[in-house]
């Protein structure tokens, strides 16, 4: 078996097998034996069977066996004897049927993997961003309980405003006609939320119960149902109540609505504060996290693989889609095909697989294994999630190595940025709590 390896890219492989007629010969004979002993056809006895009448038999089985056989046992000595680390699945391409007597000639294109050497993670300089919650960080949380716990009131006479609910009944028409879906009784709409078409809320600040009013818009272009796209509407709307928005007071009552037993509004209180500074800490850890990885990518440029990428992005797009559909949404009708969302994920598919490799390179370098004890730890804290069926994730994420992989993956990364961070030169930088959670 002859082998050849051309260097098509620079991650591209184009791998060329000749197999002599002899070996082919061999392994025909081989499958031929294997199926003398293992088939039974009628007239003859186990094993019996003359070689010609299986050969005529079975001559697709037994070509496609041979085949199959020959392409592994060549695309692995071209593997092994170049030192080869395929980043997806070869493509095997053969323009010829294996005949006896004849050498068989086949080529496999491949991508490989690239030779990772991480610099610059070494005596790192960073700064860690710390965040102490003040009483008023505390005050301001405790104002979005009382945004959130929020009730609304009719009010009589009262002239909506934004904020406000209003009752409305409306029916809709395009083109001076009814259009399926356009009416509804008793609605209840809280005026500046944007859930209506735009212009639509706007346009009924001011009215007051027991009043009539015309609403024109237009629906949005990229309006998720085509035949009202762009298209403009009118809405003959009746408001039956306003009804305005009132705060609960700041007190032990709501405390108690929001799940607090003992301590009335202190422990409120104290329980936001803690809170609030296990999400500072969990803040500056992600924003650390960040810092670490954004100067690993900026030190380490080489060529990634094509294929891992375009894997990672279908993986990404996939999780999407998924996400949005379950949160009623249908990326398809707001017309992003799978094409337009591949293009916005590339680049964050691409930061994902360099960091692996990196950190993958890193751990290497550094003679770091997979801590056993904080694996159990991670999958014990991932099955809390589930509660009572703790148990059952557990078996589930044991059942695939692959599960299993992912989990020992998030564990190693951890590793690596301890050891970065534990190597490094970190200076502490004091900022407020909204700055460091704007983007956590």
């Amino acid at each position: 078996m002859e082998v050849t390896v051309e260097e098509t890219g620079a991650l591209d492989r184009t791998i060329t097998v000749r197999v002599e007629a002899e070996q082919v010969n061999q392994s025909l004979d081989l499958e031929l034996q294997r199926l003398a002993g293992s088939v039974k056809l009628p007239g003859f006895r186990p094993g019996k069977t003359p070689r010609k009448h299986l050969e005529t038999r079975f001559k697709d089985h037994l070509a496609q066996a041979v085949m199959e056989r020959l392409m592994h046992e060549g695309l692995n000595k071209a593997v092994k004897g170049q030192n080869l680390r395929p980043a997806d699945d070869p493509e095997f391409i053969s323009e010829q049927p294996i005949m006896r007597g004849q050498p068989f000639v086949f080529t496999v294109t491949m991508q490989i993997m690239p030779e990772v050497k991480a610099e610059g993670y070494r005596e790192m300089a960073l700064t860690r961003p710390i965040a102490e919650v003040t009483d008023a960080d505390v005050a301001a949380a405790l104002e979005q309980v009382r945004e959130r716990r929020a009730r609304y009131e009719a009010a009589e006479g009262r002239q909506a405003a934004a904020g406000d609910q209003v009752v409305l009944n409306f029916k809709g028409f395009v083109d001076d006609a009814p259009f399926p879906g356009g009416e509804a009784e008793g609605y209840v709409l809280e005026l500046g939320s944007g859930r209506f078409i735009p212009g639509f809320e706007d346009q009924l600040i001011g009215i007051a119960p027991g009043e009539n009013r015309d609403v024109k818009v237009s629906f949005p272009e990229n309006y998720s149902a085509p035949h009202l796209a762009g298209k403009e509407a009118l809405f003959q709307c009746a408001v039956t109540e306003v009804r305005t928005r009132v705060l609960p007071e700041i007190d032990d009552a709501l405390a108690t609505a929001e799940g607090i037993t003992e301590g009335g509004l202190e422990r409120l209180r104290e329980s936001i504060r803690e809170q609030l500074t296990k999400r500072a800490a969990l803040a500056t850890e992600k924003r650390v996290q960040r810092r670490i990885h954004d100067a690993l990518v900026g030190a380490n440029p080489f060529e990634l693989p094509s294929k891992i990428v375009e894997r990672e992005v279908r993986a990404m797009v996939a999780q999407f889609k998924e996400e949005t559909v379950n949160r009623g949404m249908d990326p398809a009708q707001h017309g992003l095909n799978d094409d337009m969302l591949a293009s916005g994920f590339r680049e964050t598919a691409e930061r994902r697989v360099r960091l692996g490799l990196l950190l993958g390179a890193i751990a290497k370098q550094e003679n770091m294994q997979v801590d056993d004890a904080r694996v159990a730890a991670r999958l014990d804290a991932l099955a809390a999630a589930y509660g009572a069926q703790a148990h059952e994730f557990k078996q589930w994420a044991r059942s695939d190595e692959s599960r299993m992989d992912g989990i020992r993956g998030a564990v190693l990364e951890e590793m690596v940025n301890e050891w970065i961070l534990g190597n490094g030169t970190v200076t502490d930088e004091t900022i407020a709590l909204d700055a460091l959670l704007a983007d956590h």
